[in-house]
């Protein structure tokens, strides 16, 4: 065996510096032929075998570069290269704890390297590892303070580490260097602004408005700067002056909830105050004398006034809002509907408004005729109303009055189509929508919602042709520009599809992308860490950190994340059962793909592209295969316990990790799901079947231990005493629901079906939805119910939505 060579001689020293280049400039196939050229006459060099290994990474051949990279570090664990190389490709594929502890093993053999330090402090913060990012942002800027992106980085560091006193220090001496590069005024702009929102969150409000009126010649930014001059002035309790500082955003915008919010709090008054909504109303009618255009100001009495009070005040915006022909009025008075006393009021008000035009064509306060559209627009209103409450008949006949009195206005179909989904006809809906679509092709909002009603009747192969509308002719491989897209909803609304028909590996396939947009948004950050503190947006870096926090919370990820696992959970069921899942193949096309093709040819054939041979992502497996076959107990896990972690006060979610745990027998871990669901809500109706499935795990699983056996069930007898797995079952559906997903999970389908065909029944009339129906539905054709007592079931939901066409 050759021996190991630490120092190269000078020309494979100067190879080997020309390999690093062609990694910075992503040259990696070149850097390869380079780094094999020094390892034929040393083929010991740890930190050339690193490189190559480094450039296999990043050619796709990643099993093979980090085998090589690991002998590299065996041959010189010492090499300050080879750590900082292996960080660099954990970096790249996302392990950001593993690229953390590389970086600093390199900096133990090299400790002042700049390019580490840097590379790892952006690491620390994108892990929110805040103090050791301080740490190593004070070490750069000590080694090279004349550099402003390290002194902005360190101030950074120490804001999201709270400490502002110090972050404000910092700023304040980076200001007084004399040496560094000059900021241009749009950064000299934010820095100030920075520093005075520091000097706010470090509590000193006196200070900060002193700050604030020194900077002001170097504001570029001059609306943020009003904004926190109003806010400043209303914390140091000088509400006289905060108040004229908010009058005069008002004049800039009197749309905006916080300068009005802002501009009550002047005047002492708390709009969430029940005591103060006299006050509050008095002050809105004041501040719509000065601003008698703002269609928030015109709302606002709305929220706030009850009775007569109130009734003044929709009349005066019903009216308003049906001359002008808003079709959002609906959409904007629809939060008022949370109060049925005001819901009802608003519907008599439009009915009036409605009857008035009809027999009199004007108001009954006005001398003048109305536009004939005006009673258009109260059809349109009191259709969407209707449909709010379930009449879908009634919507129905006046939606289609207002089509009639304009059959080229779009907005009346919309509604048609919405009603219709709500009304189970969901094949009519789409057609309906279909129809809205076809009067302006060129709008995206329109063909956006036809796709979504396609996909609810399984449509995926014409959604996606259609969805290929919204790519650019000459992209090279349009459905990875769909991919590329990150539109959630058409991921989650197609493997919904997918899921409904019965096609897991598909399904899983579109939650996985979905998943992955968020991932991305997670990762995406890290860019910014160096790019922000360069371009000096201080405020808008620490705002998409905080962001960055909570962007698991979105309800599209969750929806993924929750799908996803049921389908591994399926997938792990029907093992047990020996009834495994095959993935479905897709048929083989040869047909080119255009925009005008077909969308089963838009699956394969658009691979490539024209004259492309590289091998996307999204054909690399097209039925989903490595989801189906993957360990499913282990990666529904991952997702309940993400879930946990980011989604903890949903209650879907302890729910979901019931079921993960329960099936991977960790009974420990069952009960603290149950206990989560009951800390967040006592009466879910999931809880008593719940504790059932776990009592009869604990009674039939021989193989846990009885030792422990005995705490758990303690536990149980302490929090729920006896439980019936039909608690609640005779007045809520949701119970009923509840109960019968467990007794099917406990092999009870007889039982499951003789609880599921009486949903539709009256008893369950309040909170008995379409969604809620077609889930019995689903699950009764799961118990193995005869097709009989399935169509018995259908008759009688038919009389709750006679317009479904769905069971």
């Amino acid at each position: 065996m050759s021996m190991t060579v630490t120092e190269l001689p000078h020309k494979e020293q100067a190879l080997f510096r020309s390999a690093l280049k062609l990694y910075e400039a992503s040259q990696y196939k070149k850097g390869l032929k380079v780094s094999e050229q020094i390892l034929k006459k040393f083929p010991d060099h740890g930190e050339t075998l690193s490189v190559k290994g480094m450039f296999l990474a990043h050619l796709e051949r990643k099993e093979e570069g980090y085998e090589l990279m690991e002998r590299g570090l065996k041959i010189n664990p010492q090499s300050s290269i080879s750590w900082h190389v292996y960080g660099l490709v954990c970096r790249s594929d996302k392990k950001y704890v593993q690229a953390i502890k590389c970086y600093e093993e390199a900096l133990k053999a090299d400790s002042e390297n700049m390019h580490i330090l840097r590379e790892v402090a952006s690491l620390y913060v994108q892990m929110r590892q805040y103090s050791k990012a301080v740490e190593c942002r004070e070490k750069l800027t000590a080694m090279n303070p004349f550099f402003p992106s390290f002194w902005l980085g360190l101030a950074t560091a120490h804001h999201m580490n709270g400490r502002y006193d110090l972050a404000i220090k910092v700023i304040s001496a980076h200001e007084l260097g004399n040496n560094q590069p000059p900021l241009d005024k749009y950064m000299i702009s934010e820095l100030s602004l920075y520093k005075n929102w520091l000097i706010e969150l470090n509590g000193d409000y006196q200070q900060a408005l002193e700050h604030l009126k020194e900077i002001r010649p170097q504001i570029v930014d001059i609306t943020g700067w009003k904004e926190k001059k109003a806010r400043l002035l209303l914390k140091a309790d000088r509400k006289e002056a905060a108040a004229t500082a908010f009058q005069d955003l008002l004049e800039r915008n009197s749309e905006n909830d916080d300068y009005i919010t802002g501009y009550m709090e002047c005047n002492g008054l708390d709009m969430k105050c029940d005591e103060d909504q006299d006050a509050v109303l008095e002050v809105i009618g004041t501040l719509q004398q000065q601003f008698p255009s703002s269609n928030r100001l015109r709302f606002l009495p709305l929220m706030y006034s009850t009775g007569d009070n109130f009734a003044v005040a929709a009349e005066s915006l019903a009216k308003y809002a049906l001359r002008k022909g808003i079709p959002s009025l609906f959409s904007s008075v629809r939060v008022l509907y949370a109060d049925k006393t005001k819901g009802a009021a608003l519907g008599t008000l439009i009915e009036s408004c409605a009857t008035q035009i009809r027999d009199t064509k004007r108001f009954s306060d006005s001398t003048d005729d109305e536009p004939a559209a005006v009673l258009l627009w109260c059809n349109y209103y009191l259709a969407q109303h209707y449909d709010y409450y379930g009449d879908h008949e009634r919507a129905l006949t006046l939606i289609e009055e207002a089509i009639r009195s304009s059959p080229k206005t779009i907005e009346p179909y919309m509604i048609k189509a919405r009603i219709l989904k709500h009304a189970g006809d969901f094949r009519g809906a789409r057609d309906t929508m279909d129809y809205a679509r076809q009067q302006d092709v060129g709008d995206r909002y329109l063909t956006t919602k036809f796709i979504k009603y396609m996909l609810r009747v399984d449509e995926v192969d014409e959604a996606e042709k259609t969805y290929l509308l919204f790519v650019n002719e000459d992209a090279p491989h349009k459905i990875q520009e769909i991919v590329n897209m990150q539109a959630t909803w058409y991921m989650n609304e197609r493997g919904h599809a997918y899921r409904r028909m019965g096609d897991i590996g598909r399904a899983l396939k579109h939650y996985h992308q979905a998943i992955s947009v968020f991932d991305t948004y997670q990762d995406d950050q890290y860019d910014f860490h160096q790019y922000s503190v360069r371009k000096v947006t201080l405020r808008s870096y620490i705002d998409i950190l905080e962001w960055e926090a909570t962007v698991y919370e979105n309800p599209a990820y969750q929806t993924a994340a929750r799908a996803a696992a049921e389908c591994y959970l399926e997938l792990a069921d029907r093992k047990a059962s020996c009834n495994t899942f095959v993935p479905i193949e897709i048929e083989k096309d040869d047909k080119p793909l255009t925009r005008n093709g077909s969308a089963q040819q838009g699956q394969h054939n658009l691979a490539a592209g024209v004259g492309e041979t590289k091998v996307y992502d999204v054909e690399k497996d097209p039925n989903g295969t490595k989801f189906v076959e993957s360990d499913n107990l282990a990666e529904a896990l991952k997702l309940a316990e993400h879930l946990e972690s980011v989604a903890a006060s949903n209650p879907d979610t302890h729910v979901l990790a019931f079921e993960v745990h329960l099936r991977m027998q960790k009974y420990f871990l069952v009960l603290k799901a149950i206990n989560a669901l009951k800390a967040i809500d006592a009466t879910h109706p999931a809880l008593p079947s719940m504790v059932v499935r776990l009592s009869q795990a604990l009674d039939t699983d021989e193989s846990f231990a009885a030792a422990l056996k005995v705490p758990l069930r303690a536990q149980l007898a302490k929090s729920f005493g006896a439980v019936d797995i039909t608690t609640g079952t005779a007045e809520s559906i949701d119970s009923v629901l509840a109960a019968a997903k467990s007794m099917l999970a406990m092999g009870n389908g007889d039982q499951a079906a003789a609880l599921l065909v009486q949903t539709p029944e009256a008893k369950y009339a309040e909170g008995r939805t379409l969604l809620k129906l077609l889930e019995a539905k689903r699950l009764l054709a799961k118990s193995g119910a005869d097709e009989s007592t399935q169509a018995a079931f259908g008759a009688t939901a038919k009389t709750v939505f006679p317009l479904a066409t769905c069971f």
